[in-house]
């Protein structure tokens, strides 16, 4: 396994950094170990390419690359907006008027708004949904909103962000509505923009051509969970398959099953 990181889990180790969801961590910490008691080699801080890949000579490869945060949605303002990760990772400050634009209803634009609630902010969360956080079930959004109501964030449903413009050491959010006919300014200091990843594919189809199956899944044989047996090139050297966000924005149970389907008749 290659992995970029010092440390294997990806996105799922950068929820884990969050209190409330720290227990996450377990799901990194099993799989390594068992990974470890199999005798799997790991080689970390490995950004590896197709040569890479190759140079090991597999028979199967999966691709596991996940995705980058998705925020160029704005008519104009993209550069001005960082993410709901950027604030996960440190990587970004978090300002003291925050707007948090959830165009994607899961748990990053809450534990940003958490995060960020903490420092003594006014934060606001707006979604273009009639409701907030609809990938989060209502179990687990209970104790997210007690934390956030007692730290008085505010949330706005059916209203969008446009764009964004600089005046000054501020930013104006322009503010929209899928039902039309409003406009409205918002000035903030910050905007963090959930809006989901988008896949980092690249190793994906570098490697394509070299595959015998030029990286199709047989989707019968994977939900009738039988091997992959799909040859489109003959002179492939390996099978080649891609899971998670590296397919398509979604989440930690969705990676998982996507390589349980794949991997447990490999």
């Amino acid at each position: 396994m290659h992995e970029a990181a010092n440390d294997p889990g990806g996105q799922v180790r950068l929820t884990a950094q969050t209190p409330r969801r720290a227990e996450m961590i377990q799901l990194i910490q099993w799989r390594f170990s068992e990974c470890e008691r199999m005798g799997v080699t790991f080689h970390f801080n490995s950004f590896a390419d197709a040569e890479t890949v190759q140079a090991d000579s597999p028979d199967v490869v999966i691709v596991a690359t996940g995705g980058l945060p998705h925020t160029e949605v704005l008519a104009e303002g993209n550069a001005l907006v960082v993410s709901a990760w950027d604030i996960l990772s440190g990587d970004a400050a978090s300002g003291e008027n925050v707007l948090i634009y959830d165009d994607a209803g899961d748990y990053a634009a809450l534990q940003a708004a958490e995060k960020i609630a903490a420092t003594g902010a006014r934060v606001e969360i707006m979604t273009r949904d009639r409701n907030i956080s609809p990938e989060v079930m209502a179990m687990s959004l209970t104790p997210s909103m007690r934390e956030l109501q007692k730290r008085d964030v505010t949330f706005t449903v059916t209203w969008k962000l446009d764009a964004v413009r600089r005046d000054g050491n501020r930013l104006i959010a322009q503010i929209g509505s899928d039902y039309g006919g409003v406009m409205r300014e918002r000035e903030v200091d910050q905007i963090v923009v959930n809006h989901g990843t988008r896949p980092l594919d690249d190793l994906y189809f570098e490697l394509r051509d070299g595959s015998a199956n030029l990286g199709e899944v047989d989707y019968e044989a994977l939900v009738a969970g039988t091997p992959q047996t799909v040859v489109r090139n003959p002179e492939g050297a390996y099978q080649l398959f891609r899971i998670g966000d590296a397919v398509a924005s979604r989440n930690t149970h969705a990676a998982i099953y996507d390589a349980l389907r794949l991997v447990k008749v490999v």
